[in-house]
């Protein structure tokens, strides 16, 4: 009995004086509107994460969740479901919350109407940051050596990047294949107090429609990337210029 007791207060001693480390909390993203559909006549356009759109995989838009992320996209009039994976921006119609590949849209059998009612929900857990609670020093007081921490949560560059105070960056947005999409984000970044640019592209062929925030010091990082989190974007890919 005695050796017993001995080997419960080692355990006890051992298991609660391992070191800890506390992880972000996790939620799971729900939503809920109308659901439309693009097929076959975008095939082979670039998407807004630069993949190639194919209407026969499990694609969707969204306005504004990570690229990447996996949705259960559920019909509310008959219940069916399809997996899907976020790999564009889109609609930009008021109340749709969600485009969808055809082959996504063949799933829900939702072909002939042509949109429906949806339950949108994410198929991972998706990790919330915890709340920023050290206020950014102003730009006047940062050394112009130093790195700049940029504190904007609900926003996401990528590639995750070192700001470097003293460096210009240009920050892409969106790029779309419908100009009137690239429009609507144009004009919600200039009223957000921001001075993007529009730009049109070709690559093989296909058009395509750049919104873009470009000169911006990694002074004035925090700044921009807040406006641009302001108008309702949560992903933007930065890159250098000379």
């Amino acid at each position: 009995m005695k050796h017993s007791f001995f080997v419960l207060s080692i355990l006890f001693v051992t298991v609660f004086s391992i070191p800890y480390q506390i992880i972000a909390q996790e939620a799971i993203f729900r939503q809920e509107g109308i659901a439309s559909w693009y097929g076959r006549e975008y095939d082979g356009h670039l998407t807004a994460s630069g993949e190639i759109f194919d209407s026969s995989k499990l694609t969707a838009a969204h306005p504004n969740l990570p690229f990447g992320t996996r949705l259960v996209v559920t019909n509310i009039h008959n219940n069916k479901s399809v997996i899907v994976t976020v790999n564009d921006r889109g609609p930009f119609v008021p109340a749709r919350i969600i485009d969808i590949s055809r082959a996504a849209a063949e799933q829900l059998d939702m072909i002939v109407t042509g949109t429906a009612p949806v339950f949108i929900e994410s198929f991972d857990r998706v990790a919330v940051s915890p709340p920023v609670t050290e206020q950014a020093r102003p730009v006047s007081a940062v050394n112009v050596s130093q790195p700049v921490v940029v504190q904007t949560p609900q926003i996401r560059l990528v590639p995750e990047t070192t700001i470097m105070p003293d460096r210009i960056y240009r920050l892409q947005v969106g790029s779309y294949r419908v100009d009137r999409n690239a429009i609507d984000a144009f004009e919600k970044l200039k009223n957000s107090g921001l001075n993007p640019a529009y730009e049109r592209h070709e690559n093989g062929g296909t058009e395509f429609y750049r919104v873009v925030v470009a000169g911006v010091r990694g002074t004035e990082m925090q700044h921009v990337t807040e406006r641009i989190s302001a108008a309702g974007f949560r992903e933007v890919l930065i890159r250098e210029e000379n």
